[in-house]
């Protein structure tokens, strides 16, 4: 029952008398929800907003599971309602500081970079090669954090909501050619074979080419990091009837099964990797996961330790929709 939310005592309420207690703006995910959890047995979350009969707004937690007849015919769900209002704002100001903190570390940081710069160029005299080999190192260092700020920047924006999208005519396979030709000296590096499949019937695909970039740039960095020398990395793009997909592939380290679940969480990282790569922020497919949902499509993969992962990311084929914003991600 829904009492403590306002909800009318009624045994078996329907569903559009379920969601006009729904915030307008999350009506379409649960209503979506709602609609898929009937097709498996698969227990889900879902975190949405409701109206209460006294106009207050509240965050809601549901962990539910559909029950089938031996017919597979649905049944019932059953589940649980948790208030999470005080979670979601401790989150958003949790959110804000970090995006308040990185902006303050932008500017220390970008000057950091332009002095080192001018250092190991000259323009302060000549260096000696141990000099020169120090300051690379700390070049190299704040280019590190510089990635890191940018990451904190990116997931507050993705939380609060407050990023841009905006979409226009872009070529998916320019974009991860172009990552490619970035990360080309350590393919060779490595010795990695690489494969590319691009459907040429796409042609131009309507998004945000920095979100698109991002998301093709994360899954190849991984890729080429967490694959051995003498490996395999691919890419490939297809579609369907209502969707584009991109497929990225490695012959790498492989997630271990009991961490497969934490996988898209913020600042996670698995445990094998973190033995062989102590670099990494753990939150490129945290914002992977985001972008993805924001644009209505969905991203999963497949993987066994030692012998490689897949990332599949589907988005629909209308493209992504235009979305004001303070900010666009970095």
């Amino acid at each position: 029952m829904f009492e403590i939310y306002g909800f009318p005592q009624k045994k078996n309420p329907t569903v559009e008398e379920f969601l006009k207690f729904i915030h307008p703006e999350d009506i379409t995910a649960v209503r979506d929800k709602m609609q898929n959890v009937k097709k498996n047995t698969d227990s889900y979350e879902l975190i949405y907003r409701i109206i209460r009969v006294d106009g207050m707004t509240r965050w809601v937690r549901v962990h539910a599971k559909t029950t089938l007849d031996p017919q597979s015919t649905p049944l019932k769900i059953v589940g649980t309602l948790q208030d999470v209002t005080k979670e979601k704002e401790v989150d958003q100001a949790k959110s804000e500081f970090v995006s308040l903190a990185s902006h303050q570390l932008r500017t220390p940081l970008s000057a950091i970079n332009w002095y080192t710069e001018m250092l190991i160029a000259g323009d302060a005299g000549n260096l000696s090669e141990e000099q020169k080999k120090y300051l690379q190192e700390v070049y190299a260092a704040n280019h590190r954090m510089v990635d890191l700020v940018n990451s904190l920047l990116n997931v507050s924006r993705l939380e609060l909501g407050t990023f841009t999208v905006e979409p226009q005519a872009i070529s998916i396979k320019e974009i991860s050619q172009s990552v490619l030709g970035e990360l080309k000296p350590q393919i060779v590096q490595k010795n990695l074979h690489l494969k590319e499949d691009y459907d040429e019937s796409i042609g131009l695909y309507m998004a945000d080419p920095k979100l698109m970039r991002i998301i093709i740039q994360n899954f190849l960095t991984n890729a080429v990091k967490y694959t051995p020398e003498n490996g395999s990395i691919s890419i490939s793009l297809m579609k369907d009837i209502e969707n584009i997909l991109i497929k990225v592939s490695d012959s790498g380290y492989g997630i271990p099964k009991d961490q497969q679940s934490k996988i898209f969480s913020k600042l996670f990282r698995a445990d094998n990797v973190k033995e062989k790569d102590t670099e990494g922020t753990g939150l490129g497919l945290y914002i992977i996961k985001s972008i993805v949902s924001e644009s209505k499509g969905k991203v999963w993969f497949e993987s066994e330790e030692n012998k490689g992962t897949t990332f599949f990311v589907t988005l629909p084929l209308s493209g992504m929709q235009k979305k004001d914003g303070a900010k666009q991600l970095s």
